[in-house]
């Protein structure tokens, strides 16, 4: 009767051991299908932060469409006031730079509000306060008579103030070189009534009509 429970006991230890065996390696099964399945996730992750990267490496850049070119040839610069509006024609075989010079300092409102600072019997200049730029002079043989535009420039200097010019109201003569930037085509009467401290609304640059 012992030997029978001693064995009983013994069959019952056995059971429970390989109970336990068995819930150990269930156990250690699902440990290691998390750690596959982690490893696999950084795995994935890792290849698509890896292919994201190549992408954006790969990826070419933005091409910005080029700034539209305005033609001085073709051009016609708009002073307007509240007195009227001056229009004049650029000079741009004479003075190609000067007249590009011009025009982009014009498209990006430069001389937006500025007031003509120097109204005299023979011209009227004004100017802008944010190019602060000087240009070469480029020489010219038109004849400087009422409504030629032409770049200020200090006395004795060898190139033009690149944000400055004025117009003449009258036949002028001067004893220097200066850029010769164009011809008033439209308000020569509105010449005569700008008084100093005016102020120009703006200036814009249009296209040349086929009737101009």
């Amino acid at each position: 009767m012992l030997r029978l429970q001693k064995t009983n006991q013994f069959r019952r230890a056995l059971l429970i051991l390989t109970a336990l065996f068995v819930i150990f390696l269930s156990s250690c099964a699902q440990q290691d299908k998390k750690t596959t399945e982690s490893d696999t996730q950084t795995d994935t992750a890792d290849t698509q932060t890896e292919s994201e990267t190549v992408a954006e490496q790969t990826a070419e850049p933005e091409k910005k469409e080029p700034e539209p070119q305005i033609d001085p040839a073709k051009a016609i610069a708009v002073i307007e006031t509240a007195k009227g509006n001056i229009e004049f024609e650029f000079y741009a075989a004479d003075a190609p730079n000067t007249s590009k010079h011009f025009i982009k300092n014009a498209s990006k409102g430069f001389y937006r509000n500025e007031p003509f600072h120097r109204v005299e019997e023979l011209v009227i200049q004004a100017g802008s306060t944010f190019s602060n730029e000087t240009l070469p002079i480029e020489k010219s043989e038109k004849p400087l008579v009422r409504g030629v535009v032409l770049m200020a420039k200090e006395e004795g200097a060898t190139v033009s103030d690149g944000d400055e010019f004025f117009i003449c109201k009258d036949a002028i003569l001067l004893g220097e070189d200066y850029t010769t930037l164009g011809k008033v085509i439209k308000g020569l009467d509105v010449l005569d009534k700008i008084v100093q401290d005016d102020k120009i609304v703006n200036i814009t640059i249009r296209e040349r009509s086929e009737s101009e």
